[in-house]
């Protein structure tokens, strides 16, 4: 029982349920649009997605779900990216106002790079900064799909709340059948949504150690400033490629010689 306890387990066994629980709610027929519910496999696989946050999907999300199979993969998705231990952490200190060490232990293993006495803040620190993070933006994007592109404003405060808390936690997933296509030249959207893909792919250990040391960036750890300038260098880096490529190559090329 004590190897079960190990705190690297417990993170293991805590997505597993988390997994588990999520496939069985969306193999509920309440959980498909349609009148068949759907197969064991494809909620499996929708569930590890959603927890795991990849944005792989078998099914098209906008529509094959219904409006609570929607909601449980937005809530999966935003348990993954919000952290199993992390939450758990919330909750003890909500409870009891302080930790066990065996429950710093469990939240130092799924975060990684924090002390055991950095646990209790960082914990705040996630659940402050995703709620103001995600209600912004999505207020955000429902202002712009309600008045920009004439949704009902239930869809319109849906479809914000749930690419919001998807950008967020850098899920991927999306209710449109095409993801963000069709919003290519809209800034309006594509920004806002890109920032916060930025500001939740970075880490709350990051913004802990910056808010701690703000005005000693020389004793920042070094994950904090390999993080910082990795994210630096790769966007940069990453948008000059892509830029160079698209101003050297034809806009519209024409069949290769040899092809005709």
């Amino acid at each position: 029982m004590t190897k079960l306890l190990h705190p690297t387990r417990t993170v293991a066994l805590a997505f597993l349920l988390a997994i588990l629980v999520g496939t069985g709610l969306l193999m509920t027929p309440m959980a498909s649009a349609g009148i068949v519910p759907t197969t064991l496999l494809t909620t499996f696989f929708t569930a590890v997605s959603a927890v795991c946050v990849t944005g792989l999907v078998v099914v098209d999300t906008g529509t094959h779900w219904s409006f609570f199979g929607q909601a449980v993969v937005m809530l999966l998705f935003q348990i993954g990216g919000f952290g199993m231990m992390t939450a758990a952490t919330l909750l003890g200190l909500m409870v009891n106002r302080s930790l066990r060490l065996k429950t710093r232990l469990i939240a130092q293993v799924e975060t990684h790079s924090i002390g055991l006495g950095d646990v209790s803040g960082v914990a705040r620190m996630v659940l402050i900064v995703t709620l103001i993070a995600e209600l912004i933006l999505a207020t955000v994007l429902f202002s712009r799909f309600y008045w920009g592109y004439h949704m009902p404003w239930p869809d319109a405060l849906w479809h914000g709340v749930f690419h919001s808390v998807s950008a967020f936690n850098n899920a991927g997933f999306s209710l449109n059948e095409d993801s963000l296509m069709r919003f290519a030249t809209d800034a309006w959207i594509l920004m806002p949504i890109a920032m916060a893909i930025v500001v939740g792919g970075i880490g709350f250990p990051v913004f802990h150690d910056i808010r701690s040391r703000f005005r000693d960036p020389r004793h920042w750890s070094l994950h904090t400033k390999l993080t910082l300038y990795g994210t630096l260098v790769l966007l940069m880096g990453g948008a000059l490629v892509l830029l160079f490529f698209r101003v050297t190559q034809p806009a519209n090329p024409g069949p290769h010689e040899d092809d005709r």
